[in-house]
Formats: C-alpha cells, sequence, structure tokens
C-alpha cells in the first residue's frame, strides 16, 4: 500500500474517532442533571469569562491578521502542527464539556477535515467567541505575539488551565468520593 493511501486511511480514522469522541461528549452532557450540571455550570462561567477575556484583548490583532491566515486552523502542517488528531476543534473531555455548559454549539462541518481544516471553520471559527478549546486559545503566531501583550494574556492562560486541571467529572456525574 501506498504511503499516500496509508495516509488518506489514517486521516478517515482521525475523522471517525473525532466523530465517535464529539458524539460521546455530548451523550455524556446530555445526561447531566441537578447537581452535576450546576457545578458544571459555575466552573463554566469562569473558563467562558477567562476566554472571552482573552478574545477581547486580542480581537483587534485577529482582525487584521487572521483573516488571510488559516494556518492555525489547518489540523496538520509540516510547519505547524497544533491540533490533535482524532479531536474536533480541538477539544478534550473537559474542555468541550466547560464551553458545552448551556451553550448550544454549531454542527461541525465533518467535510473540512478531509480537507485538513478545523471542523468549526467557515471563512473563520463559527464556534461562539467564549467557546473556544484550550489548545486554540493557547496558540498565538508569531504576529500575534508580536502584537499582544502575552503576559497578561499568560494570566488568562493560567485561570483556564487552573479551571480544567481542578474540574472533577465525578462531581458532574453526581458521584461523590
Amino acid at each position: 500500500m501506498s504511503e499516500t493511501n496509508n495516509l488518506k486511511r489514517d486521516l478517515q480514522h482521525d475523522i471517525q474517532m473525532a466523530r465517535k469522541k464529539f458524539e460521546g461528549y455530548e451523550k455524556l452532557y446530555m445526561g447531566l442533571s441537578g447537581d452535576g450540571k450546576k457545578y458544571l455550570r459555575n466552573q463554566s462561567k469562569t473558563y467562558k469569562r477567562s476566554v472571552l477575556d482573552i478574545q477581547q484583548l486580542i480581537l483587534p490583532s485577529i482582525q487584521r491578521n487572521c483573516p488571510s491566515c488559516i494556518n492555525c486552523c489547518q489540523l496538520d502542517t509540516p510547519e505547524l502542527s497544533i491540533y490533535i488528531a482524532g479531536s474536533l476543534g480541538c477539544f478534550q473531555f473537559v474542555d468541550y464539556i466547560l464551553v458545552r455548559s448551556d451553550t448550544v454549539l454549531p454542527d461541525p462541518i465533518f467535510k473540512n477535515m478531509k480537507g485538513n481544516l478545523c471542523a468549526f471553520w467557515a471563512e473563520g471559527c463559527i464556534l461562539p467567541i467564549d467557546c473556544r478549546s484550550f489548545t486554540c486559545i493557547n496558540y498565538f503566531c508569531d504576529k500575534l505575539k508580536k502584537e499582544i501583550d502575552m503576559n497578561v494574556i499568560a494570566g488568562h492562560l493560567n485561570t483556564i488551565k487552573s479551571v480544567m486541571d481542578s474540574f472533577l467529572i465525578q462531581k458532574c456525574l453526581g458521584i461523590n468520593k
């Protein structure tokens, strides 16, 4: 089998895995209730507030630099590889469940993944501005780094990381240890 065929097969596998993970995350979210959902809402507010704070700080630079450049929204390029194979929008379970809380997310555009783009890309990110994955909100190209006070951004990123690191799925599921 040729290397191209192997890559196509791997890509198809990654897309299928991403779809299954996404469906699983969504099923788990839909099953939450009561105290578990209340815990999630509280954690989500902190996550989303910090993501929104970052977005408001970087938006002017984003508007100047990003429309003509899709490098960070490509799933994998030789010089840049920030996306996780088998994920949608770089979401892992914790950041997905935090952004999903009380927010209906747009349907992923799975065909994008066949073209090496993020499933939430359509002439820009289609996710709500406060609903970005940690990997996406954590990535800044060299152009953006030159224009943005990264020390201020680091404080917000630390808050987001702290929320993610301390998040307890057991509390969402109503399991008390």
